[in-house]
């Protein structure tokens, strides 16, 4: 192989790597994104259980039921996607961390 082929070759192979490089970082920005997507929907479910109970409480008698029903579906529900968050927060730190050494360098 003459040095020009291989130096072609390398331009080449470092415009890919470029290129994944970019395509990774969208990536872990969407994916960033997602995961907190799931933990303001947790805390929003929460809200709407709480205005549930309230609404129950403030009208009495069956309405109190229908209201712990709503808000202990939303309570459950958002426990469960909190418990997800916390999962794919903790499983995707490490890649998190290596997308901020790659902007910082």
């Amino acid at each position: 192989m003459e040095k020009n082929d291989v130096d072609e070759k390398l331009i080449k192979w470092n415009d890919i790597f470029e290129e994944l490089i970019i395509d990774a970082k969208t990536l872990v920005k969407d994916l960033s994104e997602s995961i907190n997507y799931i933990g303001v929907f947790a805390i929003i479910a929460l809200f709407i259980g709480g205005a549930a109970l309230a609404i129950g409480f403030d009208r009495g008698g069956k309405y109190i039921a229908v209201g712990f029903i709503i808000f202990s579906t939303c309570a459950t529900s958002a426990i469960i996607q909190l418990w997800k968050w916390y999962r794919l927060r903790k499983r995707y730190n490490r890649l998190q961390s290596r997308m901020k050494e790659l902007e910082s360098n």
